[in-house]
């Protein structure tokens, strides 16, 4: 990617999420007005979820599409603004797919809602394009600092795919894992660690080795004591 266009992307992102700028994005919309859509337009349109909720590596669905680089990265886990205004982008989507967001004492928890349901039928199926934009979300509040928010995400997700009764695919599933326990450097679609992730990933998987899984490291994301597989640091030492 080109200098240009990642300050471009920076300058997009940090800007549509900042309460105070409240940036619209490339096409005009601001995101207090994706989020007041209608559940019929959430589900008719598809080129906001990746805005909305942004990713390391560039969409193969809209070129426009912002993509999460250093900056952006370092701004959503130092500001809690950013990350308010991330939940609440969470909440309106959760709400869409029929559930809950409660912040409880135990940390925040993703419940069904009144309306699961009637709306869980729009993606509780084989395959659906919902289940890419869940692969999406729940990798963008990892990437984007929102971890406990993300482990409650996927947490619900396997208790419906556990009653599904097969209406949910192993597939979906399996790219809901590695979405939620993955290093953050390797993304849900790469079959393994090529060593082609961006360097600020690699880093900060590094550093939450290096402490031992102390914070919002390995230990916390995967929520049961145990390191995440494949260590950053040796990953990283197959391109040194």
């Amino acid at each position: 990617m080109s200098t240009s266009r990642a300050s471009s992307h920076e300058r997009s992102l940090i800007s549509f999420y900042d309460p105070k700028i409240a940036a619209a994005d490339a096409k005009g919309r601001t995101l207090a007005s994706i989020l007041a859509w209608d559940d019929r337009k959430l589900e008719s349109c598809h080129d906001y979820i990746q805005v909305v909720f942004p990713l390391p590596e560039a969409s193969a669905f809209s070129y426009v599409a912002p993509v999460v680089d250093k900056a952006t990265f370092e701004a959503f886990h130092s500001r809690p603004d950013l990350q308010a205004q991330l939940r609440v982008s969470l909440a309106r989507m959760l709400g869409f797919y029929g559930f809950e967001l409660r912040q409880t004492d135990r940390g925040p928890e993703v419940a069904r809602g009144p309306d699961f349901a009637s709306a869980s039928r729009n993606w509780v199926t084989r395959f659906d394009h919902n289940h890419l934009r869940i692969t999406r979300i729940v990798r963008s509040l990892r990437v984007l600092a929102l971890v406990k928010e993300a482990r409650a995400f996927f947490a619900a997700l396997q208790a419906v795919y556990k009653s599904s009764d097969g209406r949910i695919s192993q597939k979906s599933m399996m790219f809901w894992t590695r979405a939620a326990e993955r290093p953050l450097y390797l993304a849900p679609e790469d079959d393994e660690d090529e060593g082609e992730g961006l360097d600020f990933l690699y880093e900060y998987e590094e550093k939450k080795t290096r402490k031992g899984g102390m914070g919002s490291g390995a230990k916390d994301e995967r929520g049961d004591g145990r390191e995440n597989p494949t260590p950053a640091n040796d990953a990283r030492a197959k391109i040194s």
